[in-house]
């Protein structure tokens, strides 16, 4: 598998390649990378195709390049094989890094090779960014504490929340962290975090385990892990990064599911709307029980639970790729598609039409605006899109 570095590199060369500046040698380079893959070969096709290229570079070249890497125009692809540009997630990481020269590459398309625009293209191009910019979500949370009290943690300063019965509640940016500030107390009293659709947030658990919650999600804890095991309660998505104690597992409860750790990374998906539980192992072991079933996973495995628990190999990347600010899609429809889309920035989506049976594969940025979002689904031909407020209806082609 190819590094950071080597992506970088070949990305460079098919730049360079476009503009006729590759000494022999590296000619002779990109030749062998082109024969090893019918779809290299493909790809390398498909950006000689001047109004292509114009059409992804503009693309590309009209959001933050300097995260362009993160955010990749979505291509479709069918249940059987196609011919399709950005089938291979090795592909989406060679366009990726284009896309960090994208702004050179246009100037040199536009000084060099591009006809003048028509004034009726500058006008559609200037409609176009005038559109509705929904806002993506971000740092939002609730805190509800073992008396009642709660605590909208995007509208308070940094600082203390608060502090008695021997426990401190502290708020940092993003972040929210418990720690025992005196002995433990007797009583065990609980905690819940929630997210709201569009929101996001950190928690630091009173034994220093981390937990991210995804948007539309809720924890909820004791103020302090007392007894044989540390147990924790969750809806919604989750990552965790488990503070290791062998005298005392820790356990997340998800409907009728348990997930039982003693120190690792792992993310758990449980929404409601979703077909399926799943527990993706990033570091350590864990265990999988559902009833009376349970299974041992390693790292790089996926436990998809219900009725049975099946374990299957999976790209660990794509399960936490929203804990990393990404959308990773790999082969989704588009419903499942427009599911992410709606938790993170807070629409109502509608369909309109047969639904489509292409499928999506891309990796985004979950800071792109949504009207970005929408336009690189729709570069795809398979979808169109149309916005009426905070509703999207989704018109499949």
């Amino acid at each position: 598998m190819e590094n950071n570095e080597e992506q970088f590199r070949k990305a460079s060369l098919l730049l360079r390649y476009l503009r006729g500046e590759l000494s022999p040698e590296e000619e002779a380079e990109l030749e062998g990378w082109m024969q090893e893959k019918e779809e290299h070969q493909r790809f390398v096709d498909k950006l000689r195709d001047e109004q292509r290229l114009e059409e992804e570079l503009q693309f590309f070249s009209s959001i933050d390049t300097d995260k362009a890497w993160q955010r990749i125009a979505s291509r479709t692809i069918d249940q059987k094989p196609v011919r399709s540009l950005w089938k291979s997630p090795a592909l989406w990481k060679y366009a990726a890094v284009l896309a960090l020269v994208a702004s050179a590459a246009l100037f040199f398309y536009q000084t060099q090779l591009k006809p003048k625009r028509a004034p009726e293209a500058v006008a559609v191009a200037t409609q176009r960014q005038e559109a509705l910019k929904i806002q993506p979500g971000g740092d939002k949370a609730k805190l509800m504490v073992s008396d009642g009290a709660v605590f909208v943690l995007e509208d308070m300063a940094n600082g203390t929340v608060r502090e008695e019965n021997g426990m401190k509640v502290s708020k940092q940016d993003g972040m929210i962290r418990f720690e025992l500030a005196g002995q433990e107390q007797g009583q065990v009293l609980y905690n819940t975090i929630s997210t709201p659709v569009g929101g996001q947030y950190q928690v630091v658990l009173p034994d220093g385990s981390k937990v991210w919650l995804n948007s539309a999600s809720t924890l909820r804890f004791p103020s302090a892990f007392v007894g044989s095991e540390r147990t924790v309660a969750l809806t919604g998505e989750g990552y965790f990064e488990v503070a290791k104690n062998k005298a005392q597992p820790f356990k997340v409860q998800v409907n009728a599911a348990t997930v039982e750790v003693l120190g690792t990374h792992f993310n758990i998906m449980a929404y409601v709307n979703e077909q399926r539980i799943t527990t993706t192992l990033l570091e350590g072991s864990v265990k999988v029980g559902n009833g009376s079933k349970s299974k041992l996973m390693v790292p790089g495995q996926q436990a998809v639970i219900g009725e049975d628990i099946a374990l299957q190999e999976v790209d660990v990347e794509e399960a936490v790729a929203w804990k990393n600010g990404l959308f990773y899609f790999n082969n989704e429809d588009i419903a499942t598609v427009m599911r992410q889309l709606e938790r993170w920035y807070d629409v109502e989506v509608a369909y309109s039409g047969k639904m489509t049976s292409k499928h999506f594969s891309g990796i985004i940025s979950r800071d792109t605006e949504l009207d970005k979002v929408l336009e690189m689904l729709a570069l795809t031909g398979s979808v169109r899109f149309e916005t009426e407020g905070r509703k999207v209806i989704v018109n499949t082609m």
